[in-house]
């Protein structure tokens, strides 16, 4: 049974889902299942739209005595562009840490079966396990695992429903709402021991205030760096990496490759609303540290791959020679030079191994539903492999792609890539 890593995207082909949540015996019923159809403006149309104990079926959505849901695609209305499944644990007073062995399972009726186990939960009490959304004329399968703290009124109100008309309210008064949007500042660094090389940003929280700016880039502090005993860097290198953003659009699969070139800089105007700074071709002003990086509009961008083409003139090098490289994304109110400012979130995210491939994917950066998520694995090509590594039309890595733009001397050719847009492969 394939599993789903979180964050996945997978095509469907079959008509009718069911979607069973399992635990380990001891945490038997501690999992309460629901489903909610949402319209393209992730709101529900009405409050039958949410599908539970009390409301077990709606437009080719059930949910059976068990607890499985049931999602017939074909009878789910043209005016619902996603099904979300959710599990919540607060009827038990419980929290999803305390949950063992929580599995997803999505059987479809062509016989296929898909396993997702949601990683790193803790005080959440409520659960958007995975959605059935609309993509292209068909369907596919979001594997999201995020989690609410605040509760189940907090998830309904975020998703359009009237918290006054739930059946059995408490008999005492509720508390207040907390807001969806989670304000909390957010300071993570993912390395390769880390666990979890996931982090997030929750890009809703200027609540449309303008001047806020997002920017993702790559650091690093030159081959051949040194270092004191606290890793302070003490002689900043020199040498050159060239970072290469590619952008998948969801919808139609087409990609387009942004760097620091000439006329491959992108605009903030025009998808993937990503502009290039330019190229790093070294330390910066102060011994800085190198860095290439792209402002991106915080906006649903699909997805974003920072790529390293780790080589010296088109040779083979490892990337860790350069002096600790890192993705760095950070979000927040504008400063004097137009860049994020001290109070910013930030998520650092340091790069793998010295490995020797011509190609590194260090970083694979989605914004869904104004949230953005970072997965900070690094992902190598192929061996002696000059093609870029992309992501598929179904949102899945592939080291060496069909097709796929190809590596190139600059010194000979001019640019660094023989091709900086197309459509992603099918497979």
């Amino acid at each position: 049974m394939p599993e789903l890593p979180k964050g996945s995207k997978t095509t469907l082909g079959a008509t009718r889902y069911v979607v069973d949540v399992g635990t380990a015996p001891s945490s038997a019923g501690a999992v309460d299942v629901t489903a909610v159809l949402l319209g393209a403006d992730g709101k529900v149309r009405s409050d039958e739209d949410l599908v539970f104990y009390n409301n077990p079926s709606h437009d080719g959505v059930e949910l059976d005595a068990g607890g499985a849901i049931t999602v017939d695609l074909a009878k789910v209305p043209g005016d619902v562009d996603r099904v979300l499944v959710a599990g919540s644990t607060e009827a038990q007073g419980a929290r999803f840490s305390d949950v063992r062995d929580l599995v997803v399972t999505v059987r479809g009726d062509d016989g296929r079966a898909l396993r997702f186990e949601p990683p790193g939960l803790a005080a959440e009490t409520v659960l958007q396990m995975v959605a059935f959304y609309r993509r292209a004329g068909g369907w596919k399968l979001d594997a999201i695992g995020q989690g609410y703290d605040q509760g189940l009124a907090a998830f309904a109100v975020d998703h359009g429903i009237d918290v006054a008309d739930e059946p059995a309210p408490p008999p005492a008064p509720a508390p207040a709402r907390a807001p969806a949007v989670n304000m909390q500042k957010v300071s993570v660094v993912l390395t390769k021991d880390s666990p979890d090389k996931t982090a997030r940003i929750d890009l809703r929280k200027s609540r449309g205030e303008p001047g806020w700016v997002l920017t993702v880039g790559l650091e690093w502090d030159g081959r051949g760096a040194k270092y004191d005993r606290d890793g302070k860097v003490t002689k900043y290198g020199r040498g050159d990496l060239d970072v290469y953003f590619l952008c998948r659009n969801e919808e139609t699969g087409d990609y387009v490759v942004i760097s620091g070139e000439r006329g491959h800089q992108g605009d903030l105007d025009v998808w993937p609303f990503i502009r290039h700074g330019g190229d790093s071709q070294g330390p910066g002003r102060g011994n800085a540290p190198a860095a290439e990086q792209v402002h991106v509009r915080p906006t649903e961008n699909g997805d974003l791959l920072v790529n390293v083409y780790q080589s010296v003139d088109n040779g083979g090098g490892a990337i860790d020679t350069f002096g600790r490289p890192r993705v760095v994304i950070r979000y927040g109110r504008a400063g004097a030079d137009g860049l994020p400012g001290p109070d910013a979130d930030e998520i650092v995210a340091h790069v793998g191994n010295s490995k020797n491939s011509f190609w590194a994917t260090v970083a694979h950066i989605d914004v869904r539903d104004g949230v953005l998520t970072v997965d900070g694995e690094t992902r190598y090509s192929r061996a002696f492999d000059e093609r870029m590594p992309l992501l598929t039309t179904s949102g899945t890595w592939v080291r060496a792609a069909k097709g796929g733009p190809r590596g190139q001397s600059k010194k000979r050719k001019g640019q660094g890539l023989d091709r900086y847009s197309g459509r992603c492969p099918d497979r």
